[in-house]
């Protein structure tokens, strides 16, 4: 593997499209994972960052959050319950048919179906940490990385498919490769993609110097491609990659993995920047809030979406190349969180629901929850039906 530094292009991104060797050290592999997790872990208090508001914060006035997503769009959520075979789960994506992936409590990976009880098909069951890394699907396959403890405490990963049949359900899984490397999971919706006949994912290279591999593998199966980008990465969008961790605050560089060209983002030495293909999110933090603006790659179209006491619901940025999900803390006492979409074709913020929790997103779909316990519901947007 020959480490690929990146370079400077002048034109930016503007659409995404959607080993052998002797056994690993047991501390050093256990290390490198937990580095990985600990960037990941940093960048995610950086970008969304709460600062102490003091006795200066004063709630949002909730009429100044109108019009809502459902009164401009005449639209309903798409509601899931909280808990299927009597255990609560979790959403991990939303597929274009309706149906859903997810984890339960005991870490197992899930396949549900739409309905009032859906209807649910265990995948994998790696147990606990760190379990379920990330999943990808497309309509024929799925796709997923477990990382599970080996008998002598080493982290070992490996990454699984499994067709789907006419009517999307998943047939038997089958283990791709085991040459993982130490797997990056960063929380976007790219840490595992289906592109070019391939899937792709990143991990860490032992050493010294910091190292991100970009790893890839034939879809129905072969040898693991390894190329090595000096720094540290995260995957956006087929292609790209985007500068991680201390190396986006001031600039964002971003990478093309197919043919080496790159560009680079400055910003201003105060701002964390973070790319993803088509966006890039600035944050900058002072003790009486937070500013967050968005930025083509080029640095154009600067705009910003929110300014005090909201953060990023996503890794990625700019979902479906228009929409920002932002949380918004309601009070000093924690009576809730709003949960805001900012519209980038209109440079509106929309509300859309002003007491949620566990918000997440892929790449095309929103979700939060309502309700604690028995009583917990998963409400889902799909963006396109806004755009």
């Amino acid at each position: 593997m020959t480490p690929h530094p990146s370079s400077d292009a002048a034109a930016a991104p503007r659409e995404a499209s959607p080993g052998s060797g002797p056994p690993p050290n047991p501390w050093l592999s256990a290390q490198r994972f937990a580095l990985a997790a600990a960037m990941v872990l940093a960048l995610a208090w950086l970008v969304w960052p709460t600062p102490d508001r003091g006795d200066s914060f004063t709630p949002v006035d909730e009429e100044a959050l109108a019009p809502t997503v459902w009164e401009t769009w005449d639209l309903e959520p798409t509601d899931w319950p909280g808990s299927v075979d009597g255990a609560p789960w979790r959403p991990l994506a939303f597929l274009d048919d309706g149906a859903a992936l997810g984890t339960d409590d005991s870490g197992r990976l899930l396949y549900l179906e739409p309905g009032d009880e859906p209807d649910v098909t265990v995948l994998a069951e790696p147990g606990g940490a760190p379990g379920i890394a990330a999943v990808a699907a497309t309509d024929d396959r799925l796709a997923w990385i477990e990382s599970v403890p080996d008998a002598e405490g080493r982290v070992v990963s490996g990454l699984w498919t499994a067709e789907r049949g006419p009517d999307g359900r998943p047939g038997e899984a089958e283990r791709l490769t085991g040459d993982t490397g130490d797997v990056i999971a960063s929380g976007s919706t790219y840490d595992l993609q289906f592109a070019s006949e391939a899937l792709h994912w990143l991990s860490t290279a032992p050493g010294d110097e910091p190292i991100t591999e970009h790893r890839s593998i034939p879809v129905e199966g072969g040898e693991v491609e390894v190329v090595g980008h000096v720094g540290s990465w995260h995957a956006a969008a087929w292609p790209w990659l985007a500068s991680a961790g201390s190396e986006s605050v001031g600039r964002s560089q971003m990478v093309r993995t197919d043919n080496g060209s790159g560009l680079t983002l400055q910003a201003d030495p105060e701002e964390l920047a973070l790319c993803s293909a088509t966006w890039c999110r600035l944050v900058k933090t002072d003790p009486d809030g937070s500013r967050i603006d968005l930025i083509r790659p080029d640095g154009t179209e600067r705009v910003t979406v929110a300014e005090g006491f909201a953060s990023a619901v996503s890794q990625d940025v700019g979902l479906i190349d228009r929409f920002e999900p932002l949380e918004e803390t309601s009070g000093e006492t924690g009576d809730g969180t709003r949960l805001l979409l900012f519209d980038l074709g209109e440079s509106v913020t929309y509300l859309v629901d002003s007491q949620t929790s566990n918000a997440g997103a892929d790449d095309r779909h929103l979700w939060w929850s309502t309700g604690t316990g028995e009583l917990r519901n998963w409400h889902v947007l799909d963006l396109t039906d806004l755009a």
